[in-house]
């Protein structure tokens, strides 16, 4: 059995949605989320990524959006495509005391 080591825990979850240019909006492509905690998530996607760039995405989770912000900071091997590990910026994402209350809530 895996001992979890993570500080944060993981929701696992399966959410498709698009991932957004930071400045522009412009969407860079779609995505599935794999996981989610209060400080990051990871999704796999067909869109290539590199370490360090930001992007952001939105969720609406209990009627409710979430706009999150987010910068790459792991690449690796998914089941599909590409995953992606992203840590959340905190100042960039709206409704993030929401999100992260949603997290601790699912979690317990």
């Amino acid at each position: 059995m895996d001992i979890e080591k993570r500080k944060f825990p993981r929701q696992l979850v399966s959410l498709s949605t698009n991932l957004l240019e930071t400045e522009t909006e412009k969407v860079l492509g779609d995505c599935i989320l794999t996981d989610i905690s209060k400080v990051g998530f990871a999704f796999e996607s067909e869109t290539s990524f590199h370490i360090g760039q930001k992007f952001s995405l939105e969720l609406v989770i209990l009627n409710r959006k979430v706009s999150l912000s987010g910068k790459i900071v792991r690449i690796c091997e998914g089941v599909f495509y590409q995953m992606y590990g992203v840590e959340i910026i905190d100042g960039d994402s709206k409704n993030l005391d929401f999100f992260r209350s949603y997290i601790d809530y699912s979690l317990n």
